[in-house]
């Protein structure tokens, strides 16, 4: 005669084995498709550009510069986004191409690591420059993957080194004068330029 411990006890053997099978699927599915991302990281992955610092005109309808970006290291075959974060935060895909070269994006698309795992593309800055998009700063542009993995940074300082009024320069080179001469800074002078934005301290001018 079969009690009902014996059922209950079956039961639970049966939950068990159940369990144990599904955790082990999930492992073997999970884990390769882990192993397989693994495998298209070199760990040698390095992103440059043509100069870190690249004009920026803001708030104008389409920035003219255009800024060569180049891949090595990665693995062959690879296809990868080039992205840059906004005035807001906001990261954005300088990859594709705009409708018209005026617009702004990559010149190649898709963008895939050559037979030496090496690829190049040029980004004109464009519509990226209206107000309320993209704005002077010290950037990281970064290279990923297609499951948007970083695989390797970049810093790119956007300046706007043509429009800036002359006076602005000139209170800026004011700023430089004790360090040209070998005196110590003037402090009140440096602070002015800083503090207030005139010329941000990654730019040159």
């Amino acid at each position: 005669m079969i009690t009902t411990a014996t059922m209950t006890k079956r039961a639970g053997l049966l939950w068990l084995a159940i369990g144990l099978f599904a955790g082990l699927a999930l492992a073997a599915t999970f884990g390769g498709g882990a192993a397989s991302a693994d495998a298209q990281v070199t760990g040698l992955e390095e992103v440059r550009t043509n100069g870190v610092e690249q004009n920026f005109t803001t708030g104008t309808s389409r920035e003219k510069t255009e800024v060569w970006i180049y891949g090595s290291g990665f693995t062959p075959g690879t296809e990868v986004y080039t992205l840059i974060s906004d005035s807001n935060g906001v990261w954005t895909d300088i990859t594709i191409p705009a409708g018209k070269r005026k617009d702004g994006g990559g010149t190649v698309y898709p963008l895939v690591a050559n037979d030496d795992g090496a690829w190049a593309t040029e980004w004109r800055i464009g519509r990226f420059s209206r107000r309320g998009v993209g704005g002077e700063g010290m950037l990281s542009l970064r290279v990923m993957d297609t499951s948007f993995n970083t695989l390797a940074t970049t810093p790119v300082a956007l300046c706007n080194n043509v429009d800036r009024p002359a006076s602005v320069k000139g209170v800026a080179a004011v700023a430089e004068i004790p360090a040209a001469i070998g005196v110590p800074a003037i402090p009140a002078v440096a602070e002015v330029v800083e503090v207030a934005g005139i010329i941000p301290s990654h730019c040159e001018n």
